[in-house]
């Protein structure tokens, strides 16, 4: 995986980016040269890309999708690499601000690290993304016993050891001196099979059942509504709920006065089939 395609988000310079590109692919392949990939994006010019780097040229948007498509681009890349070029070509001061604001959009929905299917063992423990927050908020000193013991249920210390070291080698933890510190700020499963999932979801159900029957109502929150409506008051219950939901990721993700480890599920699920009416008339 090339380094510049790694940290294009970073970029605020596209032409920048494009030189780190080159120069890092002349470094890996002995064979790659502007000729090359002016060949492989399909450019009749071989030194187009040169004169782009140097400022001589523009990209046009045919230009832009010969480029995304000669680096395969992944659609994510693609959208910022455009955004990208607008920001740094435009003339307009409002095109260029609102380059800036899709450029900012992409790089805060980026925060949030997908987890691969290379590493899905993440999501195959409940506990992982618990120890996970813990090992950074809890002061336990290295001591594995006091971490297992502080989870709700308890795990092994065993269990809360080998959590860690993955943890630590898949690079969702970072030690820094005696500290640790997370990589990411937030983690979802988008890109992980939802059958891979079925065991952990199925774990935090049973765990909220035992949540809801043996914590005192202080401590936890669950309420239960039956609701009769349409499919459209239906996706205005989803909107709402996505919102709340990103609102309340946006707060914890601010404290700074972390006292407790918790698990949110928002659900709503069809109880019934389709009703069907007959034809008024």
């Amino acid at each position: 995986m090339s380094i510049a395609l790694e940290h294009l988000f970073d970029y605020d310079d596209f032409r920048k980016f494009m030189q780190d590109y080159f120069e890092e692919q002349k470094k890996m392949r002995s064979v790659f040269s502007h000729r090359f990939f002016a060949a492989k994006a399909g450019f009749s010019s071989s030194s187009y890309c040169l004169n782009v780097i140097r400022g001589r040229f523009n990209l046009t948007h045919k230009s832009i999708e010969k480029i995304s498509k000669a680096m395969d681009f992944e659609p994510l890349q693609k959208e910022y690499f455009e955004a990208l070029v607008q920001y740094n070509q435009a003339e307009q001061v409002d095109i260029r601000e609102q380059a800036w604001k899709q450029i900012l959009q992409i790089r805060k929905q980026i925060e949030f690290t997908h987890v691969t299917t290379r590493e899905q063992a993440y999501f195959s423990k409940w506990y992982y993304p618990i120890i996970r927050e813990l090992a950074v908020d809890l002061d336990w000193h290295e001591d594995y016993r006091v971490l297992a013991r502080s989870l709700t249920p308890q795990i092994t210390t065993e269990e809360a050891r080998k959590a860690v070291k993955n943890l630590l080698e898949w690079g969702l933890l970072k030690k820094e001196g005696e500290r640790y510190e997370l990589t990411s700020q937030m983690l979802d499963a988008a890109e992980i099979p939802p059958i891979a999932l079925r065991q952990i979801r199925h774990e935090y159900i049973q765990h909220a059942i035992g949540a809801v029957e043996s914590m005192p109502k202080d401590e936890r929150f669950a309420t239960f509504t039956t609701l009769a409506m349409s499919k459209s008051s239906y996706d205005y219950a989803v909107g709402i709920l996505e919102d709340a939901r990103k609102k309340i990721i946006a707060r914890a993700s601010n404290d700074t006065n972390v006292e407790r480890i918790y698990e949110m599920m928002l659900v709503a699920f069809p109880m019934s089939k389709m009703l069907t009416k007959e034809d008024e008339g």
